[in-house]
């Protein structure tokens, strides 16, 4: 019983050490929102390969790429290396075409993939619905 006991113990005790205490995660923030695509504001997005910030949704904004004629890439602008840090935040490096972290220097490509570390996972992505009748897009979680 006791050797038992002892194993159980030491098996509990692997499992949670071999966790990772230090994971930060982006969290999920409800995102629900119709952008207008007529507005002045979002010009910049009406072409292909236009790019804006959106500081009003989702966990530190989003960024908003205009991927193809009636394609967009939606990402939170969280870095995914220690989201909960607040200076962790992408946004646009127009010399080398990437989104780069303010705080640990990651880039992202366009699409959202890591290209240079720390950061390993990809940017949070958000749903988005391009209506060209209305010229709208709507973005989800």
């Amino acid at each position: 019983m006791n050797t038992m006991f002892k194993s159980v113990l030491l098996a509990l005790l692997l499992l949670v050490g071999c966790r990772d205490q230090n994971r930060d995660f982006v969290p999920n923030i409800q995102v629900d929102v119709l952008i207008n695509l007529n507005l002045p504001s979002y010009q910049a997005i009406n072409v292909v390969g236009g790019l804006i910030k959106f500081p009003s949704a989702g966990y530190r904004g989003l960024i908003i790429y205009r991927q193809t004629i009636d394609g967009f890439l939606v990402f939170d602008q969280a870095c995914t290396y220690l989201p909960s840090e607040p200076c962790h935040v992408v946004s646009l490096d127009s010399a080398v075409n990437l989104l780069q972290c303010a705080c640990c220097e990651s880039r992202f490509s366009l699409d959202g993939f890591p290209a240079r570390g720390p950061a390993a996972f990809n940017l949070k992505p958000y749903r988005s619905l391009f209506s060209p009748n209305s010229n709208t897009l709507r973005i989800t979680n």
